[in-house]
Formats: C-alpha cells, sequence, structure tokens
C-alpha cells in the first residue's frame, strides 16, 4: 500500500503558476491545453478549498481572543 501525502498550499500554488506556464506556450497542442486546464481548476478549487478554511480558523481565533 502506497503512503499519499498531501501537498502545501505552495506546492499546489507551484504545480498551478507551472500550468499557466504551460498554457502560455503556442506549442500546447488542443488535447494537452484542455488536460492542463482541468488540472489548473482543480487545483484552484483545492486552494480556494484551503484559503477558505483558514480564513474561518482566523475568525474563529479572533473571535476567541475577543470573548476573553
Amino acid at each position: 500500500m502506497s503512503e499519499q501525502k498531501t501537498e502545501s498550499f505552495e506546492e499546489k500554488m507551484n504545480k498551478l503558476d507551472s500550468i499557466v506556464k504551460e498554457l502560455e506556450n503556442d506549442d500546447v497542442s488542443l488535447e494537452k491545453s484542455l488536460e492542463l486546464y482541468k488540472k489548473g481548476v482543480e487545483l484552484s478549487r483545492e486552494c480556494e478549498k484551503i484559503l477558505k478554511d483558514a480564513e474561518l480558523k482566523v475568525e474563529t481565533l479572533n473571535k476567541d481572543g475577543n470573548d476573553e
């Protein structure tokens, strides 16, 4: 059984940046462009979820700090 490592936000953003750079290349085929676009959308959604979770944690911490 293989152990799956969870990628950090920064790793996901770096992959997303690489995808954008590759898509900007004029030599990428339509099929490859669609594949990269799909992966980019998935990564974007994952990053958005991570950011929303972090925002909720910060709001909770701020609320707890104001209650003291």
